[in-house]
């Protein structure tokens, strides 16, 4: 019973995850022109130091969910974050089972 327990809490908290990772993704995207022209703003030396300031502390003012740094790559199909295989956006016990079935073209599971 206690053990049911615990994989209910491990589920929640996934799918906590889950929705942290979404609202994160969808700030990014509304605040991308912003904070790319406040960040051109900050690396032109031509303008004036005050104006470069006030870019600066309205930069620092942004949400720090919107920046790209927050952002976690997930594996797509069961939302592991470690252990992600670039061009497949899976994570690697995934990639692994999906390429034994050879479910992915022109990849091979290699066998020595």
């Amino acid at each position: 019973m206690h053990s049911y327990l615990t994989k209910k809490q491990n589920l929640k908290n996934m799918i906590n995850f889950f929705e942290k990772d979404k609202k994160r993704r969808k700030l990014y995207i509304k605040n991308l022109k912003k904070r790319s022209a406040l960040k051109t703003i900050l690396k032109n030396k031509d303008i004036v130091i005050n104006e470069r300031y006030d870019a600066q502390i309205k930069l620092l003012k942004m949400n720090t969910n919107s920046s790209k740094i927050r952002l976690k790559k997930r594996c797509v199909l069961t939302g592991r974050a470690s252990g992600i295989v670039g061009p497949f956006n899976i994570s690697r016990i995934k990639l692994r089972d999906i390429l034994g079935y050879g479910l992915i073209p022109g990849v091979q599971k290699s066998s020595w």
